[in-house]
This record gives C-alpha cells, sequence and structure tokens, in this order.
C-alpha cells in the first residue's frame, strides 16, 4: 500500500488543507452541520411522536456526516421505518402483537441480501411460514421456493422513485432527499460477524464503536441484487447507523480526503457515467483505508498520498 510519492505533495497538502478550511471545510463547519442535521432528526422524532404516529427517522448522507459544503450539492437520506414490523431470524422471534417476517435465503440469494418470507400467527400464538398465499396486492408475492415474501416495489404520488428511496428535489436549495422506507432488525445479522472478528492493527474503529455498531444492528432496504432473477423480491442488509457514526468519528485529515474524493466524483466522473460510480463507494473506500493504515499517517501534509492511494484502490 505504502509508495514513494513526489515531495512536493507536502507543499500541496498543506495548501489543499488551508483551502478547504477557509471555504466551508473546516472542522468547525463540518461539525456545525453534523450538529443541524442531528437536531433536525431529533425534532421529526418529536413531531411524529406528538402527532401518534409509529414511525421512527433516521438522517443520513453528505450533511448528516459534515462532508458537504459549496458545490458538492449535498443530500439528505431520511430512512424511515415503522415500529409495528418485526424482522427475525428465527420464529422464536417473533412477537404476536406485530406484523413477522422472516429473513429466508435460497441458492440465488447473494451476499448481503435477503428474502422476507410472511409469518401467521395461529390462535394460539405459534408462528407458521406462510406459503402459495393468494397475493391481491403489490405488497407480497410468491417466490420460486412458492414462498410468500415481500416485494421491493415503492410506489409514491410525491416523488420519484429511484431504487429503495423516493426523490425529493428542493429547487430553491442546494441538496436533495431520498426518503427510504426500511424495516429495522435490531440484531447484526450473521453475515456482518467477519466485520467482528477481522485483526485492526491500528485500533480504528475502537472497541467502543465495535460494540456499538453491534447494537445499531441493521436495516432492510426494498432494493434487490440487480443480477438476482428475483431482483423485485430481494432486500439488501443496510448498516447505515454504523457507517454515520464511523465516518462522524474520522479526524480531521481522514475528513478531507474523504471531501476530496467526493469532489472529484461529482465533478469530473459522475458527468461521465452518472450514478454507477456514487459518494457512497467514496466512503466505502475512506473506511475500508482508515481501517488498514497506522493512525501516525493521518495528518494534514499527507493529504496528496491518501489521495492518489484512494483513487488507485477505487480504480482497482
Amino acid at each position: 500500500m505504502y509508495h514513494q510519492f513526489p515531495e512536493h505533495y507536502v507543499s500541496v497538502s498543506e495548501r489543499l488543507s488551508h483551502i478547504l478550511d477557509n471555504s466551508g471545510y473546516s472542522h468547525e463547519d463540518r461539525n456545525r452541520k453534523a450538529m443541524v442535521a442531528y437536531y433536525s432528526e431529533i425534532f421529526l422524532n418529536i413531531s411524529n411522536f406528538l402527532d401518534g404516529r409509529d414511525k421512527r427517522w433516521y438522517a443520513f448522507g453528505s450533511r448528516s456526516e459534515g462532508s458537504t459544503g459549496p458545490g458538492l450539492q449535498s443530500y439528505t437520506d431520511i430512512l424511515s421505518y415503522s415500529n409495528t414490523i418485526k424482522v427475525v431470524t428465527d420464529l422464536s422471534q417473533c412477537d404476536p402483537q406485530i406484523t413477522n417476517y422472516l429473513m429466508v435465503k435460497d441458492n440465488h440469494t447473494h451476499h448481503g441480501y435477503v428474502k422476507l418470507q410472511k409469518i401467521r400467527i395461529l390462535p394460539d400464538n405459534t408462528p407458521v411460514k406462510v406459503y402459495l398465499d393468494i397475493c391481491n396486492n403489490n405488497v407480497n408475492a410468491i417466490d420460486s421456493l412458492y414462498r410468500t415474501v415481500l416485494t421491493n416495489t415503492i410506489h409514491h404520488p410525491l416523488g420519484i422513485v429511484s431504487g429503495p428511496a423516493c426523490h425529493y428535489h428542493h429547487a430553491r436549495k442546494e441538496f436533495s432527499t431520498d426518503v427510504v422506507y426500511a424495516l429495522r432488525r435490531s440484531r447484526w445479522p450473521q453475515e456482518g460477524n467477519e466485520w467482528f472478528r477481522r485483526p485492526r492493527l491500528n485500533g480504528w474503529p475502537t472497541r467502543i464503536h465495535i460494540e456499538n455498531a453491534r447494537e445499531y444492528g441493521c436495516f432492510v432496504t426494498p432494493v434487490g441484487h440487480p443480477h438476482s432473477p428475483e431482483c423485485h423480491l430481494e432486500c439488501r442488509l443496510s448498516f447505515s447507523i454504523a457507517e454515520r457514526e464511523h465516518t462522524r468519528s474520522f479526524e480531521d485529515t481522514t475528513m478531507k480526503v474523504y471531501i476530496l474524493l467526493k469532489m472529484i466524483q461529482k465533478t469530473y466522473i459522475e458527468p461521465v457515467i452518472g450514478d454507477a460510480f456514487s459518494s457512497y463507494h467514496c466512503k466505502v473506500c475512506m473506511l475500508w483505508m482508515k481501517e488498514r493504515t497506522p493512525n501516525s499517517l493521518w495528518s494534514n501534509i499527507n493529504i496528496m498520498y491518501f489521495l492518489v492511494i484512494c483513487i488507485r484502490q477505487l480504480y482497482e
């Protein structure tokens, strides 16, 4: 991973750091933006509670991370889930008082994706899997193994359906909002256990961050794998809460490299290939790089070094 770079990278790195600090991307500016998103999330949930709604809302995206600024056309993902629907991995976890869905897979299901099989609660509170149930709506369908599963189709009259989200563009403001309707899985899925076990040489993420991630669980979002024969019946596992908290823990240099990557993606890559390469790819690259690089190297004189390394990793 480590390479020799021209000596002028140090001076360029220092200048880039100074420019970002004076362009709305300083540590103080980033914290202020993240706190605005944080309090907006709190107020939204208070409003829902006072209105008697059973939904919970989370704010994700560049605004919640503090990684946005002038010219980046930032976005906010508002994720909503209902407390009256439970996702389980075993029938013993079902709650007879609410709607339950069982996470299932088959030979066509890709890693990181699941199907959600409908569960029926019998009069004696015994949960049973549902097969070949007649579906007269767009909520459930029959898969290739005759299971009654949840579809991932979203119809919304107020926004554009784009993947798992309804998209809203604020015409007078420099940001957009994607509202994602998901289900909550309160426990960390077995597919993600490798993340807890793998060795970390630099102490990031910290043990506290790792344990918190386990408590966050995950979301099940309505989007299938693009190459799956039953794409419309699959859902993707999302670890958005853990990703947001880890990104917020980035120190100054890491966040500046992340912002520069997003600028390159927005300015030079997106006009050519569109959404095939997004800012989310930049985030994944930064999380990967941060976990595998000694903390001693993350200083502002190495901004160009890490920027070039990340671009090479993304290219490969």
